[in-house]
């Protein structure tokens, strides 16, 4: 590259910095959650109140399932755009989801909150999803879902007795997952 053109990037890059933080600085400054004392421990039998009502036992125990959860299983992808080739599964792969919390938001919408560990990111991505039910089964649902960094996708995913099974779509590739539900192992003091 020559001079010109690095020159030409760094004055772009450094007008994009100036316009992000001004933007950022006009933003009214954001309001700080209110932080609750210690409550006393909620009874097992007693309906959850959220921020869109009150948690029916099984949207209670399935929040409870997810909350503070591991998902660790197997995934295999295929490809659906290759032509004349025919769809057929990879093979399996070791997969592993952890859950920080899982809420209820109105209606069949609930917010699943993903640790997230890209590259050199580590970040909790709330994952707006719906979830429907067979009988007392909870599937989670997302269609055409865009999420940052990562692309857009579309799953359905069930979960049944401490297990989960499902599959997912991206662009012209998709596949199958499963595993167990486990909860994270709260880290020890030595």
């Amino acid at each position: 590259m020559n001079k010109r053109v690095i020159g030409f990037i760094c004055v772009m890059g450094l007008l994009a910095c100036v316009a992000i933080q001004s933007t950022v600085a006009d933003e009214p400054p954001k309001q700080e959650q209110p932080v609750a004392k210690e409550s006393p421990k909620e009874k097992t039998d007693s309906p959850k109140e959220t921020p869109s009502g009150t948690l029916n036992e099984k949207e209670k125990a399935f929040a409870e399932l997810l909350t503070g959860a591991v998902l660790e299983g197997t995934w295999r992808m295929t490809y659906f755009d290759r032509a004349g080739e025919e769809t057929k599964l990879g093979e399996p792969k070791s997969d592993r989801y952890e859950i920080v919390s899982t809420e209820k938001s109105g209606g069949d919408n609930w917010v699943i909150t993903a640790r997230i560990v890209y590259a050199d990111r580590d970040v909790n991505l709330p994952v707006p999803v719906r979830v429907v039910w067979a009988d007392d089964t909870p599937m989670i649902t997302l269609t055409e879902l865009t999420m940052p960094i990562l692309g857009t996708y579309s799953a359905r995913v069930i979960f049944h007795h401490g297990f989960y099974s499902g599959v997912w779509y991206g662009s012209g590739y998709g596949g199958v997952m499963s595993g167990q539900v486990s909860k994270v192992e709260p880290p020890t003091d030595k």
